[in-house]
């Protein structure tokens, strides 16, 4: 079986990638693995202004872009601080992709991950139909395996135990 080495964890600063962070931090002391945060920011929305002839940008000053990628990396180092890995094996990236499911695996496959852990927001109905699930798409594309934390409504989710069948099996079905 392969070890798992490398775990990134898509994060958004939102409840759910926190609930899929604390997972992946579990596994990666467990399993001594390096653990990467990753963030993947949405670049600037253009406008056509028709009457003018161009397009403009409308969120944010092109300039600027360096100095947001680098803000993120700053704030996810603070919360690669309260980590329980090792300093030295927790990394921080924020890149910048117009399509996070897309960004996510090119990290995925530049890192040569073994395992990504991402929370889910659990949207079901229209909501799940208007806005998508990043999660459905990685689970479909990822060439490593996906581990969906999903949203905890209310209650704390419930470990799980198993054991297995310590006694040979017999010859006969």
């Amino acid at each position: 079986m392969k070890s798992i080495r490398t775990i990134i964890v898509p994060y958004d600063y939102s409840e759910y990638s926190e609930g899929a962070l604390a997972r992946a931090d579990g596994l990666a002391q467990q399993l001594d693995s390096d653990l990467h945060l990753l963030h993947v920011i949405r670049p600037p929305t253009y406008v056509y202004a028709g009457e003018l002839g161009m397009g403009f940008v409308a969120n944010e000053a092109s300039d600027s872009r360096a100095l947001n990628v680098d803000a993120h990396i700053c704030r996810l180092e603070v919360v690669a601080s309260q980590c329980g890995v090792r300093a030295d094996q927790v990394w921080t990236h924020a890149v910048e992709g117009t399509g996070i499911a897309d960004s996510i695996d090119a990290e995925a496959e530049r890192l040569r991950a073994d395992l990504i852990v991402m929370g889910t927001h659990g949207r079901s109905g229209l909501a799940h139909l208007l806005m998508g699930s990043v999660a459905e798409e990685m689970i479909r594309r990822a060439s490593c395996p996906v581990l969906v934390v999903p949203a905890e409504s209310g209650a704390r989710a419930q470990t799980v135990h198993w054991e297995t069948n310590r006694y040979p099996a017999s010859n006969s079905l």
